[in-house]
């Protein structure tokens, strides 16, 4: 299997050149600091759009709708619902409704020891810091977040890359 290498900030200026697909913010009542559309337009290739999850998942997922489309996200593409270490079906079934229904994907993402805990949606993308990159080797999982707080402030992650074709900005060049 191919993979390829990923990247996300809360500023979109923190990731450094070289990497293949960036994550970055869209939305969410806990979301530190979203990214413009500026900050998306740095980055040619596959972008991750990611959502930090608040308590209200239906509504929050309506918003989502909005947010992705206001950005011009075509169907089909990837969303991540960023969960960190909160297990929570219900919310997660309910934010991911209004997303799939409007032909979004949907990755839950959150911590190793937790994020098993919710549904799988379209797939994970597991933080499990070990330091070098590898892949997670649970069923579902699509990325894997292996370093944290890298210079200039940035996190690394691997990525299975089948994915590509469902991420904003298409697949590889």
């Amino acid at each position: 299997m191919s993979y390829i290498h990923g990247a996300d900030a809360a500023f979109a200026g923190n990731i450094p050149p070289g990497f293949d697909a960036a994550f970055g913010y869209y939305g969410g009542p806990e979301a530190y600091h979203v990214w413009s559309r500026a900050d998306w337009q740095r980055f040619p290739g596959p972008k991750i759009p990611v959502w930090v999850g608040g308590y209200s998942g239906l509504d929050e997922g309506t918003q989502a709708v909005v947010a992705l489309r206001a950005l011009d996200v075509p169907k089909g593409a990837v969303t991540v619902l960023d969960m960190e270490t909160r297990v929570d079906k219900t919310y997660v079934h309910a934010f991911a409704g209004p997303l799939q229904d409007a032909g979004y994907k949907v990755w839950v993402y959150g911590s190793a020891s937790t994020v098993f805990g919710n549904p799988q949606v379209n797939g994970y993308w597991v933080a499990d810091y070990r330091g070098q990159p590898f892949m997670h080797p649970q069923v579902g999982v699509r990325a894997t977040q292996y370093a944290a707080d890298l210079p200039p402030g940035f996190d690394a992650s691997l990525i299975k890359a089948w994915t590509a074709e469902f991420m904003w900005g298409g697949g590889l060049k």
